[in-house]
């Protein structure tokens, strides 16, 4: 019997030493996590600083705001659509006049967007500390939705901008930041380019002007910020 009271006296103190070693196992929280909902509808303000052209006709940028929509394709790839409104001026220029008493007015300007862009998340279908940076680009249409300013009717009809409608194009970099489950942040930096055509009234022979051309590109730079709503 000796043997077996021997166990019973060293089994509470085997099972002392078993527990603690248990009890010290950890599980380590990971930083990334899955974004599980698939699509997110955003309203967003900021800024766009955009060049005049050559002649200082062209918008020079404004406030920014509008809306998007995105739905997630597969693994880090989605699909945007996004409607944007920037609201500034434009100088009214009268190539006949001399150099230096060109600008004869301001003109206010509406430039508005419309257009698709694939985003593609750094890191895959996943968020690292609730941030998700991501790479954006794509195209569409840009347009001036403000009337025809009041300085423009003393030119001469061939000395007259017109925005018209024109391809508008992004290239830009950001990040969301997921609050809950439903709600989020994004934060973007975009650079754009948009044409717009030279009014006929610069090339003409009396004026001197050299090299005038028929459209010139130009680029912008935005920031802006949104409130999104996921599901």
């Amino acid at each position: 019997m000796r043997p077996f009271f021997s166990l019973l006296l060293l089994a509470p103190l085997a099972a002392g030493l078993v527990r603690p070693t248990v009890g010290n196992a950890q599980t380590i929280p990971s930083p990334f996590t899955y974004v599980e909902r698939s699509q997110e509808l955003g309203l967003f303000t900021g800024y766009l600083d955009a060049h005049t052209g050559r002649f200082g006709f062209g918008p020079s940028g404004g406030l920014l705001s509008g809306a998007r929509y995105a739905v997630r394709l597969s693994g880090p790839l989605a699909l945007e659509g996004v409607l944007g409104f920037a609201s500034g001026t434009r100088d009214i220029i009268n190539p006949g006049r001399v150099e230096g008493d060109q600008i004869v007015g301001e003109g206010s300007v509406l430039l508005t967007t419309i257009d698709a862009r694939i985003r593609f998340s750094v890191i895959g279908n996943r968020a690292w500390n609730r941030l998700s940076p991501f790479l954006v680009f794509g195209g569409g249409i840009a347009f001036d939705a403000a009337g025809t300013p009041e300085a423009e009717a003393d030119l001469e009809p061939a000395d007259v901008f017109d925005f018209g409608t024109g391809f508008y194009g992004t290239v830009g970099v950001g990040s969301r930041w997921f609050m809950t489950e439903t709600l989020g942040l994004r934060f973007d930096g975009v650079f754009s380019l948009w044409s717009i055509d030279t009014p006929p009234g610069f090339s003409t022979p009396p004026r001197a002007f050299e090299n005038v051309e028929e459209s010139q590109w130009l680029s912008g730079l935005s920031f802006s910020i949104s409130l999104l709503y996921r599901w």
